[in-house]
């Protein structure tokens, strides 16, 4: 059974204005010391009065000592949380759901922001293992108080959590290493510990690689045993499709969902009505869009308007660097961020 579109849908404990979702996405708009901006507020509530019904930020770092670039957010005791409820209560005057995507670096660690190496699977120690738990919990409860909706726990894109899912990256002989079961343990114990401390009415998304741990289907099984409310479905070559605009991850999606009762959302490769279409067609109830809202972040509401059917995006995948070069978040872009000038710092071509 297909889906429309632009009709009120629910996922998990949230009531939702449509079934559009804007994808963790980093805005790169932190300040230099990992504090949420204004700018990050306006990029996100700019998407909500947009219509885009679920809005997931970009990964926001449980650990300050292991950033993965100089404008990431960081979830934990010194963060500044009136600018989260800012960010929150903009959304949802706007009509739109707020979701923080939490997430430890892993293998994407950068050196030269945190002073230290990248810290993959194999560095971790049973008690080092057991506070990256806590910091888990705490980033997700300090997202509950600032009043947003729920969290989404970032299992994908060779980050920690995927790295321990990828048997090509966790080398460990103990409980945490080895068979799914227990390359799964540390995703699963954190899921089940925010859940936990959390509660039912806070929702709690995944989002995982499709083709990163060998078996999606065993994957989805252990999420929906940790009680999740959904699981967006990415992959570890997301970033590796220049040009394409076709579901990415559709197919993968459908052979491993038999038997799993969980919503599941592909990301990846959706720019047009047409593709979106496509994805709830095919039974999926809810859809994820990406580049083409860095493109245009009224591409929704244009959509809805009938004003525009395929996004302006081109799919070009500049926008992963582009920041870093001059101050805009897309290629197409003409207006400078002043934020990103300040982290990164003036127009210069390389």
């Amino acid at each position: 059974m297909g889906y429309h579109l632009f009709e009120p849908a629910r996922l998990g404990p949230l009531q939702l204005k449509n079934r559009t979702v804007r994808s963790a996405t980093n805005e790169h708009v932190s300040d230099p010391e990992g504090q949420p901006t204004p700018a990050w507020v306006r990029l996100l509530t700019e998407l909500a009065e947009h219509e885009v019904g679920l809005i997931i930020t970009g990964h926001m770092t449980v650990d300050r000592s292991q950033r993965a670039d100089e404008g990431q957010i960081v979830l934990d005791g010194q963060t500044d949380r009136s600018l989260l409820a800012r960010a929150a209560d903009g959304v949802h005057r706007a009509g739109g759901r707020l979701l923080g995507q939490i997430s430890h670096s892993g293998l994407k660690g950068m050196e030269r922001v945190n002073g230290r190496p990248p810290k993959g699977p194999d560095c971790w120690t049973h008690e080092e293992l057991e506070r990256l738990v806590e910091q888990f919990v705490q980033a997700a409860r300090i997202c509950r108080e600032a009043g947003l909706d729920g969290v989404q726990v970032h299992n994908a894109h060779g980050y920690l959590l995927s790295n321990f899912l990828n048997p090509g990256e966790n080398h460990r002989t103990d409980e945490y290493g080895g068979s799914l079961e227990n390359r799964i343990r540390l995703p699963g114990r954190i899921l089940e510990a925010v859940r936990a401390a959390c509660g039912p009415d806070f929702a709690m998304l995944v989002k995982a690689d499709a083709n990163g741990c060998g078996d999606l289907h065993g994957l989805l099984e252990r999420y929906q045993r940790a009680g999740v409310d959904g699981v967006e479905i990415s992959g570890v070559d997301f970033s590796a499709r220049p040009g394409a605009k076709e579901p990415f991850y559709l197919q993968e999606a459908l052979a491993a969902r038999e038997g799993i009762a969980l919503p599941l959302i592909p990301v990846g490769g959706v720019f047009s009505r047409t593709a979106a279409e496509q994805v709830l067609e095919a039974g999926f109830p809810f859809v994820s869009f990406s580049r083409s809202l860095i493109c245009q972040p009224d591409f929704i509401a244009r959509m809805r308007e009938g004003l525009q059917e395929e996004s302006a995006c081109t799919a070009c995948c500049g926008c992963y660097t582009v920041y870093r070069r001059r101050p805009m978040r897309c290629v197409r872009h003409t207006v400078p961020l002043p934020q990103l000038e300040k982290i990164f710092g003036p127009y210069r071509e390389i």
